[in-house]
């Protein structure tokens, strides 16, 4: 019984990440959690996930046009510490303004193009 009862356990445990469903605003599907970056030459390409990682980069969207991007900041020299910037953001359909609160350098105007985004991926290209 107590085997059984083990298994069971166990199995559920390790089956309910993969089951996790994500809810995806469908008005709008920019807005959530994207994580994961992955940078190819101009572009970047983000994962939607539930949350951000603690100790890793991502950018939520959030209704009301609020944003948190958690980042380690500019330098990059590990050992990396996370912090949230608030910030905002706007649409007009592939463009996309960010403005974030740095902190040291204060309010800050990030440009996006978005070149894909769908119920998984968000890819875009920085407009400099």
């Amino acid at each position: 019984m107590k085997t059984v009862l083990f298994l069971l356990i166990f199995t559920s445990i390790g089956c309910e990440k993969d089951n996790e469903t994500i809810t995806i605003n469908e008005s709008d599907k920019l807005i959530g959690h994207w994580i994961n970056p992955i940078s190819n030459d101009s572009e970047l390409k983000l994962t939607r996930a539930n949350s951000l990682k603690d100790n890793e980069y991502g950018i939520s969207f959030l209704e009301k046009s609020n944003c948190i991007e958690r980042s380690s900041g500019w330098c990059g020299t590990p050992p990396l510490t996370f912090f949230d910037f608030q910030g905002t953001w706007t649409r007009n359909d592939s463009d996309l303004i960010i403005t974030i609160d740095s902190g040291i350098n204060g309010m800050e105007d990030i440009k996006w193009k978005i070149i894909t985004l769908n119920d998984k991926n968000l890819i875009i290209e920085r407009i400099r």
